[in-house]
């Protein structure tokens, strides 16, 4: 068995065991247990409503949880590495669809805008299936794809959530032409404008799936690392291994090992 395979092993365990890491994997939980209010309400945001979130796995803003503290830990090892290394923009993708990366990636992002210290814009860069916007129950238009496209401003496109420091960019309307999209130097331009203007300001992009198609090689130059998160019984080891070899350019920081 060599070092992947054992990674994968040893992450499996320690979920079994209701350990909550295995570096550089972390194990996220299967299924949330903790309820909580009906919606999320706050003057000048977009509400959330929590049956969304739940339906949607979406944890990591809960107290004395289980699952978010999983995601806290997530959040301190993301950030350990990002701040060591002056990172300020983080790609998050798979190698398939269905791996659960745009779950993974909002409760990432939320849970590091609860951090006081932090603010966050989430940007979906799956162009041709974005998703972010449902997960969260909010609207997909006007987004990047308006931005870039028709000339909306980032500003008119940008969402607020009812979490401070919490900012969403939807994809918008879906485009077939996708890496050329993501690949073009108004995209360049405008990863280089949201990276510079905040200094205390991360930016997570979900990015479509490694193995379906050659958008994130497209972008991947605009981010300064990667975490690639794969399925628990589902994502084969040479599966993992061929998108390592197409990121390997990239500077991969960890991998998450996700629950069906």
């Amino acid at each position: 068995m060599d070092k992947l395979e054992k990674a994968l092993a040893k992450a499996r365990q320690q979920r079994s065991e209701a350990q909550q890491t295995a570096a550089p994997m972390i194990a996220t939980p299967k299924e949330p247990s903790q309820p909580a209010a009906t919606s999320f309400t706050v003057a000048g945001f977009r509400p959330l409503q929590e049956a969304t979130l739940e339906a949607n796995r979406i944890v990591a803003h809960r107290t004395r949880s289980a699952e978010a503290d999983i995601f806290r830990l997530l959040r301190t090892q993301v950030l350990q590495v990002m701040n060591k290394h002056n990172y300020r923009t983080l790609a998050i993708t798979s190698p398939n669809y269905g791996d659960g990366k745009t779950t993974i990636a909002i409760n990432l992002a939320l849970s590091i805008a609860l951090d006081l210290k932090q603010t966050v814009l989430l940007a979906d860069l799956d162009l041709r299936k974005p998703n972010v916007h449902s997960y969260l129950g909010i609207e997909s238009q006007p987004g990047l794809t308006e931005h870039l496209k028709d000339g909306i401003s980032l500003a008119d496109c940008l969402q607020r959530l009812p979490f401070e420091r919490l900012s969403i960019l939807p994809a918008g309307k879906h485009v077939e032409h996708s890496s050329e999209t993501l690949g073009s130097p108004q995209m360049a331009a405008l990863a280089e404008e949201m990276r510079t203007r905040y200094a205390d300001r991360f930016i997570l992009y979900d990015m479509p799936p490694v193995l379906a198609q050659d958008d994130p090689l497209a972008f991947l130059p605009h981010a300064d690392a990667v975490l690639l998160v794969v399925l628990d019984d589902a994502t084969r080891t040479d599966e993992i291994k061929r998108c390592l070899d197409i990121l390997a350019p990239a500077n991969v920081i960890g991998t998450v090992l996700n629950a069906p």
